[in-house]
Order: C-alpha cells, then sequence, then structure tokens
C-alpha cells in the first residue's frame, strides 16, 4: 500500500475501469486506534492506494482545520464534498482499490449530537465499509492519553458514539448495498483487517 498525492489528471481511465475497483471507508470512532493499525498495513505487500480524509481535510484548510468542527455544517459540507472528488481523482490516476481512513459519524462537539458525515455523494462511492470497533473503556484510556486533541472522555457519551457508529454502519450498508465487515481492536487486529483486504482484492 503507498500514500498517494496526485498534481496532475489522468484521462485515460473510462467508468467501467473506476467501477470495477473498490473503494473502502475505513473507519471508526475517534480514538479506536484506525492510525495504529493502518500503519501496520501500510508495512504489507497490498496494492492498493491508501488516503486520509482528514489529512487531505488539513491540507485544503490549512491552520483554519482547528477549527472546522465549528463551522456552519453547509461549509463542513462543502469541503466534505471536496474531499470526495478528490479521492475519486486519486484513483482515476491509479487505477488502483482505493483504502480511506475516514469517518462515519463523528461527535459534534458544538451541537453535543452525532452527526452522520457521509455526503449525497458517498453512499454511491463507497463499494465496502469496515469498521475498526472496540470497547468504551478501551477508547476512554486512549483519548486521556493524547493530549495534543480535544476528544470526549464521558464513558457514556464513548458508549453511544460506539453504539451510533456500528448501527449506522450496518443501515448505510445494507440500504446502498455496500459491503460491511468489522475488525475487533486488539490482538490480530491488524492481520484481520489484512485479510479482509487481500478478499477484496
Amino acid at each position: 500500500m503507498t500514500g498517494t498525492n496526485p498534481v496532475s489528471s489522468f484521462s485515460g481511465s473510462s467508468q467501467d475501469d473506476l467501477n470495477s475497483l473498490r473503494r473502502i471507508c475505513f473507519t471508526g470512532v475517534r480514538g479506536v486506534g484506525k492510525s495504529t493499525v493502518l500503519e501496520e498495513i501500510d508495512k504489507q505487500s497490498i496494492n492498493m492506494c491508501f488516503a486520509s480524509g482528514s489529512g487531505m481535510l488539513q491540507d485544503i484548510m490549512g491552520e483554519a482545520y482547528a477549527h472546522f468542527e465549528f463551522l456552519p455544517e453547509n461549509e463542513k459540507y462543502a469541503y466534505r464534498l471536496e474531499i470526495r472528488e478528490k479521492l475519486q481523482r486519486i484513483q482515476e490516476i491509479h487505477k488502483r482499490d482505493l483504502l480511506i481512513d475516514s469517518h462515519l459519524t463523528v461527535y459534534n462537539l458544538k451541537t453535543g449530537d452525532i452527526d452522520v458525515i457521509f455526503t449525497h455523494m458517498d453512499y454511491k462511492f463507497y463499494t465496502d465499509i469496515i469498521l475498526l470497533d472496540s470497547y468504551p473503556e478501551r477508547i476512554q484510556d486512549h483519548r486521556q492519553r493524547d493530549t495534543k486533541k480535544k476528544r470526549v472522555t464521558d464513558l457514556e457519551i464513548i458508549r453511544w458514539e460506539l453504539d451510533f457508529e456500528r448501527q449506522k454502519a450496518a443501515e448505510i450498508a445494507k440500504k446502498y448495498g455496500i459491503r460491511f465487515n468489522v475488525v475487533e481492536m486488539g490482538e490480530g487486529a491488524t492481520q484481520n483487517l489484512e485479510r479482509i483486504l487481500v478478499k477484496l482484492q
């Protein structure tokens, strides 16, 4: 798997070519450990492109990224659409399956609600959802140790986040015909994810 940062367009790909490729949303609540697992996966010989939704958002917004969660909802939605277009461009250029480190839902610090952050374009874009799951106490411990980011550490809210993420992932996958897999965090998580990715290729 290799990271990509394309700067040019590719004109030779057809829509049929793109339709035959996978577009995998790798999701999980904040602090579940997605980045750790993906760092291990990145060392394996998996013929996929990797992209980070939050990384792309930081590149687009620059220093303003720190205030993203407090923007009006229509502005946040517009940024998400821009990321979606950039992801499609990556796949058009490299013509490989695409694994996206993303979020399906996020706890909204401004409203106290949990938002589903898929755009109307994402339901047709993604072919697969892989949910990295865990238990509340593990998430809480990770968030408390990560002092660089402002994250909710209330155990009841974390339980709510986990339950909501599981429910919405299953609902969306069923409604839109998206393949759905769950990887339990803990020993063997990286190996389990690798097996799923190999089967998808």
